[in-house]
């Protein structure tokens, strides 16, 4: 059934301990469920006003539940935060569509990815497997001590998180390929102060490691990492987070994005090996103290081009 709503309804705030109480039911997720399955929402988000709906009786129906009391009590709960009523009948509100989003997303069973990978690994050559845990995606090399040193499981040269339903029907090698595209977009939204999950401010820092020393080509005795400077980028709503090394966080700048295009590496949708490459070929990172400055040079032969960057990861010079 297709209406439109008689009235907009002015929403209060919604406390997280609030959301979480309302939502901490069976049958009030049962009811979520129930209308995402009926298709009870806006066909399109924030563009077309129609609702599809489904009625009072129709909806207790689905959720099965015979008493008309203890029914209506829980939908009201719902209502008007995460389901919305109209002359109609009811449909999800867009925080509903988010729950009902957030539950599919991490549906599913564990993936098969016994397949092998023909991806190798972009800091020796040799052989790489894939796993998935608790919703994260690694991949490790199955010789070298991997990208990140201590800070990620050993070998490890990718370690994400990644919906499980969103493995359905990829290989491994599409799987890496998809989780590399969403974090170099993650450092897109992150690096301009917005949080991917909730649209909420970042709080950036870094940190530095005082006595670095990584010239033997493994990792730095002292902090564990083959990075002098690692960034941590948190939400400070929902506490999203994401700490990566410098190198890797400052491509998500307009800046380092068009220099690394003018090289031949799409920042935004890269290959796995072409953003290692750049890494370890391109940038140079040196620190500063009193105060603590970190400076990511990208040079070649056609170009340099310098970052500056205090503690809070504010860029305070951009230089040739």
């Amino acid at each position: 059934m297709n209406t439109r709503s008689t009235s907009e309804i002015e929403l209060d705030g919604l406390a997280p301990e609030e959301a979480f109480s309302i939502l901490g039911n069976e049958t009030r997720l049962d009811i979520v469920r129930a209308l995402w399955s009926a298709g009870a929402l806006r066909e399109y988000d924030e563009v077309d006003d129609a609702d599809a709906t489904i009625s009072f009786s129709e909806l207790r129906q689905a959720v099965d539940i015979r008493d008309n009391g203890q029914f209506n009590y829980h939908l009201s709960k719902l209502v008007p935060h995460f389901v919305r009523r109209t002359d109609g009948g009811y449909r999800l509100s867009d925080p509903g569509k988010r729950i009902a989003r957030t539950v599919i997303a991490i549906s599913g069973g564990l993936p098969d990815l016994s397949a092998g990978v023909r991806t190798t690994c972009p800091l020796c050559g040799s052989s790489v497997t894939a796993a998935y845990d608790e919703q994260w995606l690694r991949f490790s090399c199955t010789e070298c001590d991997g990208m990140f040193g201590d800070v990620a499981p050993d070998g490890a040269i990718f370690y994400a998180g990644f919906p499980a339903a969103g493995l359905n029907g990829r290989s491994p090698d599409d799987a890496l390929e998809t989780g590399v595209y969403r974090c170099m977009l993650d450092l897109a939204y992150l690096m301009r102060g917005v949080c991917r999950e909730c649209a909420g401010p970042i709080a950036p820092s870094v940190s530095v490691c005082e006595s670095h020393d990584a010239s033997g080509g493994g990792p730095c005795v002292a902090c564990g990492t083959p990075f002098v400077a690692w960034t941590t980028l948190r939400c400070e709503g929902c506490r999203f987070t994401k700490r990566l090394p410098i190198e890797l966080c400052v491509m998500g700048l307009t800046p380092v994005i068009g220099a690394l295009y003018e090289r031949g590496i799409d920042v935004l949708s890269p290959s796995f090996g072409d953003l290692v490459d750049a890494i370890g070929s391109l940038f140079r990172t040196t620190v500063t103290h009193d105060p603590l400055r970190v400076t990511v040079a990208i040079e070649d032969e056609l170009e340099r081009l310098t970052l500056t960057f205090d503690d809070e990861m504010t860029l305070v010079e951009l230089g040739p």
